[in-house]
């Protein structure tokens, strides 16, 4: 469903609110932020043959129930995923945590950052300082493609329908995740922290991600070049800077 006129007026008049706080990029490109130490991923591709992206929790009812993807459309293609490792310390143990999920279609730096809409927001309602989000529920995170969405659901449904006793995580993707961890060690625990899953009957890629500290609300964000180009897509699970000047014994 695309915005109504009023809605996009109201969008305009806003979208200054919606920047994002801080430069996602260096997420990508740097060692440390604010004191915390950071590390980057490649997590494979992910199809976005229609541009049009979702993103969600991807167990449950979650994607299914999501009509609306995000508004704007990016280019067309296969892209990269990278994921940015935040270090967190608890209790003596360090955590290697996905702090950042991010799309490249260009070389480019982005200029700016803009949190990503459905059109179907409470514009009118944004506030400075606040954002709309996703929610995640299960820990997980998934970016699905419009056309590839159907069958990603349709999946679902038919593996959970096959019994009262199964349990798609536990069932289907727990073998997937460790087996990737032993593929791709790298800041992943034994059970592991990311896929790059083929979706069934497709040869289309959704990667699936811990997403940070696990259930929450979270941003996401294009970036855009000087050309008001989107070049780039953030998921951004941690803030590095604000958690640092919290809490500095716990970042390393």
């Amino acid at each position: 469903m695309q915005p109504t006129a009023e809605w996009l007026k109201t969008w305009e008049a806003k979208r200054e609110l919606t920047l994002a706080p801080n430069d996602l990029e260096k997420y990508f490109t740097d060692k440390e932020i604010g004191g915390v130490e950071i590390d980057q991923i490649n997590m494979g591709d992910v199809s976005l043959p229609s541009g049009k992206i979702f993103v969600n929790d991807p167990l449950g009812e979650y994607l299914a129930v999501d009509k609306d993807p995000y508004f704007l459309e990016t280019p067309k293609g296969n892209f990269p995923v990278t994921a940015s490792i935040v270090k967190y310390e608890d209790d003596g143990e360090v955590e290697n945590l996905i702090g950042c999920v991010k799309i490249s279609f260009s070389n480019e730096k982005p200029v700016r950052y803009e949190e990503a809409m459905k059109g179907i927001e409470l514009i009118e309602e944004l506030q400075e300082g606040e954002y709309f989000g996703f929610s995640i529920e299960s820990g997980l995170a998934t970016i699905v493609d419009a056309e590839v969405k159907d069958d990603f659901v349709k999946f679902i449904d038919e593996f959970e329908n096959k019994g009262n006793d199964v349990n798609l995580y536990d069932d289907y993707f727990n073998a997937l995740f460790i087996e990737n961890a032993k593929n791709n060690p790298k800041y992943q625990s034994e059970e592991g922290d990311w896929i790059n899953w083929t979706v069934p009957g497709t040869e289309s890629k959704a990667p699936i991600f811990q997403a940070g500290f696990g259930e929450g609300i979270y941003p996401a964000y294009f970036g855009y070049n000087d050309k008001n180009e989107i070049i780039a897509f953030y998921i951004q699970f941690i803030d590095a800077e604000l958690e640092d000047s919290e809490d500095d014994e716990e970042w390393l």
